[in-house]
């Protein structure tokens, strides 16, 4: 067997900026963004969908509250593409998951796949938009704003792209996805969104900032005409605290889970430099040489999109992957090296040593790596021996815990890291 390096518990610290009472801000800013707004007896469609949104069940319910002050009806809709297989029901008991029940967030959910077609961009891109929401008096979305995991640009996640894409359900994904190599993907999304917002039934949107403890950090009202000047200042903040791994390059990386509340595509390029675009994949910083993936999360109901971003994966992944929901994303997205099923043996231990074999002429005490939780926490994690050097310099690092020996059950099994949840 391939020996093990002495591995140590490293803890992180970042900006922590974080509002104390969720719901009265979202009320607040809701109210504030609707003053002028007689809303008297209509029916207003609340957007969401994004998976892993810290308090999305306080935010909702506060959305709703200020609506029904209003004298609003409100349903809640879903706005995620294809996820969920494309399925109704399937995004409906998604948004139940998150805890979006109507006796927490005092508004019914519906749910269908149904589109209408608005017309085109000037570009004749087709733009679809959620038969529910139109049919609606009014649309109020809410979404998180951060860097995406498919590309990079002055507008990425947020309530735009949710608008493109997520109200566009499965045909609005399609079209979207189909595009992106004739057109950059920040144009696709302002012009398709655009046709969106154009036909006056985008009333606003709720934004969401996280910081790197993935509390809620601001949220942000913007009304729909405004949108595209207050994203490009959103996601500018969004990056600044957005968590890190602290190294520049390291020969491996030991991932215990994957998963869409973690990432849009499971494993986070933002963190890992691991990227693809159409079955095409590069490393970008940091330079990791080999990275395993163990598990996935239960909100991911099976979809293990991503895991093709690694080298390694474990059985747990394989175990649990549904490979018609992982399938559906991955097509959906034009992306199907992100659902390739990675090099994987019978136990966690086998994996290691060919892991280890396979990054070359490299010894235990000089093997570069670190294991992580997921993409989304990096507050703990733990680092090799050959790592510490420049960890104790490193400006997030603040504490670095004693050696102690990489250990496997007797079954061959790798634990979790005590803090993954």
């Amino acid at each position: 067997m391939t020996s093990t390096p002495q591995m140590a518990d490293i803890v992180q610290r970042f900006p922590r900026p974080r509002l104390e009472d969720v719901h009265t801000a979202a009320l607040n800013a809701v109210r504030e963004g609707l003053r002028a707004e007689d809303l008297s007896g209509k029916r207003i469609a609340v957007a969401c969908g994004s998976r892993g949104i810290s308090h999305l069940d306080e935010i909702a319910a506060a959305v709703v509250s200020a609506l029904k002050e209003r004298g609003a009806s409100v349903v809640l809709i879903p706005a995620m593409g294809s996820h969920g297989g494309g399925a109704a029901e399937a995004q409906r008991d998604i948004l139940l998951e998150y805890g979006l029940r109507e006796d927490r967030t005092g508004a019914p959910i519906i749910s269908s796949i149904e589109t209408v077609r608005l017309g085109q961009t000037g570009d004749g891109v087709p733009v679809f938009f959620s038969r529910d929401a139109f049919e609606s008096d009014g649309v109020i979305v809410i979404n998180r704003i951060k860097p995406h995991t498919d590309f990079n640009g002055a507008i990425e996640s947020g309530i735009l792209k949710m608008i493109a894409v997520g109200l566009g359900k499965v045909d609005g994904a399609r079209t979207f996805h189909s595009r992106t190599t004739d057109f950059d993907h920040v144009h696709l999304i302002e012009t398709i969104a655009g046709v969106a917002i154009q036909t006056g039934k985008i009333l606003g949107g709720l934004a969401i900032l996280e910081n790197a403890y993935h509390e809620t950090a601001s949220l942000n009202w913007s009304s729909a005409d405004a949108l595209i000047h207050h994203e490009r200042e959103w996601i500018r903040q969004a990056r600044e605290w957005m968590p890190s791994l602290p190294i520049e390059r390291a020969d491996a990386l030991i991932v215990d889970r994957i998963g869409k509340n973690i990432s849009g595509v499971g494993l986070d390029p933002n963190v890992t430099g691991r990227r693809y675009r159409i079955n095409r994949r590069w490393n970008d910083a940091p330079d990791i040489t080999r990275i395993a993936v163990m598990d996935i999360t239960p909100e991911t109901n099976g979809n293990a999109v991503g895991v093709g971003l690694a080298d390694f994966c474990g059985q747990r992944v394989l175990q649990k992957m549904d490979k018609r929901v992982t399938y559906v994303n991955a097509v959906t997205s034009r992306n199907a090296l992100c659902a390739d099923i990675p090099l994987n043996f019978d136990t966690d231990r086998e994996m290691f040593d060919w892991m280890v074999r396979s990054i070359g002429d490299v010894d235990a005490a000089s093997l570069r790596m670190l294991h992580i939780s997921d993409t989304l926490n990096l507050i703990h994690l733990r680092a090799s021996e050959a790592l510490l050097p420049e960890l104790r310099e490193h400006p997030h690092v603040e504490s670095i815990g004693e050696l102690h020996e990489m250990e496997f059950t007797p079954e061959g099994d790798l634990p979790l890291l005590p803090w993954t949840r």
